[in-house]
């Protein structure tokens, strides 16, 4: 841009269109991702990527690496357009209902059983506010915080950088739910070498815990299934007559039906599980009403279930 008083968006080449086509490309890492294989649709933002950068006179794709990247200007830019719709977006929602909306990433057991109880205990003080609830991952929520299209975050495993500040809100352990015509016994960790087990996927640091028990043990565990969270587990292990693991977060509110069904494990009180919550600094200090959430949504350690 040649005279950096003028308006970009008074320059040809500048566009919201052409700022979302460089959006796509920052999420996606390439122009090939970011238009799905599609060769029209390559060529399209290729062409739209060259005439900001003609516009705007920098480089937002590094055309060294192959396949091109996007350069820090590029992230920059992409950013500064993420804001500037979810602004415009927030203003929109506000002044058709009222309510200024916050939006809340986290895990489907979270929301069920932190979030939505939080929200239903609050709601006579939250009155100003609409919430948009998404069942992200901790890998999503660490992303949607930095990039500011998310309020707060949820999860274990959230990281303090850039914008984005966490703390600890809760701390709990796990149960293990035998099915629902067995009851527990002395016989410890012995008991999961014959009894089918249903797991979360991948190797979080639950089933690091339960590989070391296994070494430590001798005992193989009998994985029948894995689920990608704790409300398909519990389904499933009740629908085929399997046991599972239970955070006690959600073990305490179902103690009267899971407590005569739980086998006691030594050294599974050993393992506990912290909760973050997570936020972008830069939003909570121009939305009062998102700091105002962060400070009362303090740490909680949960006790030890008996």
């Amino acid at each position: 841009m040649k005279d950096p008083s003028q308006n970009p968006f008074q320059t040809n080449g500048v566009s919201l269109e052409r700022l979302r086509a460089l959006e796509e490309v920052v999420k996606e890492g390439t122009i090939t991702a970011a238009s799905k294989t599609n060769p029209t649709r390559q060529s399209q933002i290729s062409h739209q990527i060259a005439d900001l950068e003609d516009a705007l006179g920098v480089k937002l794709l590094d055309r060294s690496a192959k396949p091109h990247r996007p350069t820090p200007v590029a992230v920059r830019l992409a950013k500064s357009y993420e804001r500037f719709v979810r602004e415009v977006r927030d203003v929109s929602a506000e002044a058709k209902n009222g309510r200024k909306p916050i939006t809340v990433g986290a895990g489907e057991l979270v929301i069920r059983e932190v979030l939505i109880p939080w929200i239903g205990k609050k709601r006579k003080q939250a009155t100003g506010v609409s919430w948009v609830i998404s069942s992200l991952t901790s890998r999503q929520i660490q992303q949607e915080l930095a990039l500011g299209r998310l309020d707060i975050g949820l999860a274990a495993g959230l990281e303090a950088s850039g914008t984005v500040r966490v703390k600890e809100i809760a701390s709990y352990g796990m149960k293990l739910v035998l099915p629902e015509n067995q009851a527990p016994d002395q016989s410890g960790w012995q008991r999961l070498a014959k009894t089918p087990l249903v797991v979360l996927q991948g190797d979080g640091s639950f089933r690091r815990f339960l590989a070391t028990c296994e070494d430590e043990t001798g005992i193989r565990l009998e994985i029948a299934a894995e689920c990608s969270s704790y409300p398909q587990a519990v389904d499933l292990a009740e629908a085929a007559g399997w046991a599972v693991f239970v955070p006690e977060l959600w073990w305490r509110r179902r103690r009267e039906d899971w407590a005569k069904r739980t086998q006691p494990l030594p050294g599974l009180e050993e393992y506990r599980h912290t909760l973050l919550l997570g936020w972008n600094e830069k939003i909570a200090k121009r939305r009062p009403e998102i700091q105002r959430l962060v400070e009362e949504l303090g740490i909680t350690a949960s006790p030890k279930a008996r």
